[in-house]
């Protein structure tokens, strides 16, 4: 019978562990708070949320940097204080999406931060020397950072990621600025 029951139990728990295999998904790391990150870059303020339409050049510029991997949203929401711009963008690494948080002012990129990471590995974008090299880089004419961003053996998709958000939030920052 003690057989009996332990061969039952070595069952019952072999079928919940080859079910489960499946079904993992990694704990989002939530690194700021949007709230907070927004509060940090407006004296401590949140300016009124505005949104931006995506048509026109815009669109195609943005479609180029994404490269269809991703459909192109039709707007984007930011915050504004006078020539500063705060967005909150997300973008695909390997299967999951980072959240990251971009303030351009001037056109030059002053903070680029990882909110929300979702996937097993790579989230080593988020240290401090990583993000330092994207601060001052502004936009090309042909839509790339004028800046070289060095990758992260192993987090090469998720690097590539925050390359892509920190060029999005350039040309939305840009087309912003420009219309007025």
């Amino acid at each position: 019978m003690k057989i009996l029951s332990i061969i039952i139990l070595s069952v019952i728990f072999g079928s919940l562990s080859v079910s489960a295999q499946g079904t993992y998904k990694p704990a989002d790391r939530v690194f700021v708070k949007t709230s907070d990150y927004v509060k940090s870059f407006f004296d401590g303020e949140t300016p009124k949320k505005e949104t931006v339409w995506v048509i026109g050049d815009l669109r195609d510029s943005i479609s180029a940097v994404i490269n269809n991997a991703e459909s192109t949203p039709v707007r984007y929401r930011y915050w504004r204080k006078d020539n500063r711009t705060l967005w909150v963008l997300d973008s695909i690494a390997r299967t999951l999406p980072i959240t990251a948080g971009v303030v351009v002012e001037d056109g030059k990129i002053l903070d680029i931060s990882v909110l929300t990471y979702r996937e097993t590995r790579g989230h080593e974008v988020q240290s401090r020397t990583h993000r330092a090299q994207y601060y001052g880089a502004t936009i090309t004419t042909n839509n790339a950072l004028d800046k070289p961003i060095n990758g992260i053996s192993g987090s090469t998709l998720s690097v590539n990621s925050m390359k892509r958000m920190a060029r999005i939030a350039l040309l939305l920052h840009n087309d912003v600025i420009n219309d007025g």
